[in-house]
């Protein structure tokens, strides 16, 4: 098995990291070492008795485990390519994968990660369904080949169709992405051309679109496991650390539109370009045969 660099971000949140490290303790897939960057946290992860418990069963468990402590509260962006570096210098291992710091995986989550790259992608991720209210669901068979899919408009504005990743499949497939979400593996080679920005707020809002989107233009292909799961314990969109979040996230909206009309203008759509070049040209016709059967989703009482 591939062994994979795993990489968190944390701060403020050692009762949640906790968690997360103990679902990893349970993963299926176990060839893994694991880098935690503490962005300058008011009461630092590595003080934290359950965070240093966790850290030694993970290491007489056979993983590396390396807790970095920050000082400067980089945002999460910088702290991302900080870690990011330190990974790329210290080890060569041929995965890497980001995980955030308040999600419990499912125990098949990196196996299933593991599994779409070893399927031909670049970068993989799963789907985070939602933990508050109904449980939804949704036929895969009635799903076009492409989730988290990106529509491009001819003026550069763009809309993304996230919904995707609220959904928990009937079935297990992999299918093509324009863009991942959250927690993800992939290969090496992803993160040697491919920065974080480091143009954005604390919030880091769009920061997965800027990635998924220099991704496709690298020629990279990006796949999502309909049957991995993740559950998000804070919130699948950024989290509420910061009491001026709403404000931020339109800035960095604002942002990443001027970017994409940057692209759009030097490459034309370049999402539709892709899903060309792999092959998925009758996406407005599959998308039609979706809402003709009706039975996109049904809700779980």
């Amino acid at each position: 098995m591939d062994r994979v660099d795993l990489m968190v971000t944390t701060k403020n949140r050692p009762t949640e990291l906790a968690l997360l490290m103990q679902s990893l303790r349970t993963q299926t897939h176990q060839d893994f070492d694991l880098y935690i960057l503490d962005d300058a946290s008011q009461n630092p992860s590595m003080n934290n008795y359950f965070v240093n418990y966790l850290i030694q069963k993970l290491k007489l468990e056979g993983h590396k485990v390396m807790m970095i402590q920050n000082n400067i509260g980089a945002g999460v962006c910088r702290a991302r390519q900080q870690l990011v570096d330190y990974v790329l210098k210290n080890s060569t291992n041929p995965l890497m994968g980001r995980l955030d710091d308040d999600v419990i995986l499912e125990p098949d989550y990196i196996s299933k990660l593991v599994n779409v790259i070893q399927n031909g992608y670049d970068i993989a991720s799963g789907v985070t369904p939602h933990i508050i209210g109904n449980r939804i669901r949704r036929e895969t068979k009635f799903v076009s080949p492409v989730i988290n899919r990106v529509v491009l408009n001819n003026d550069g504005s763009f809309l993304i169709n996230s919904d995707d990743c609220g959904f928990e499949y009937t079935e297990s497939k992999i299918l093509t992405a324009d863009h991942f979400r959250s927690c993800m593996i992939c290969k090496r080679e992803v993160h040697d051309q491919i920065e974080y920005e480091d143009n954005l707020t604390n919030v880091g809002f769009r920061e997965e679109e800027f990635f998924s989107f220099r991704a496709i233009l690298k020629g990279f292909k990006i796949g999502v496991d309909t049957s991995a799961k993740v559950q998000h314990l804070v919130c699948p969109s950024g989290g509420t650390r910061n009491p001026n979040y709403g404000n931020d996230t339109l800035q960095d909206h604002k942002v990443f539109n001027r970017f994409v009309k940057k692209i759009f203008a030097k490459h034309g759509d370049f999402i539709e370009a892709y899903h060309k070049r792999l092959g998925l040209d009758d996406l407005n016709k599959l998308s039609n045969l979706n809402k003709e059967n009706n039975l996109i989703y049904s809700r779980e009482e």
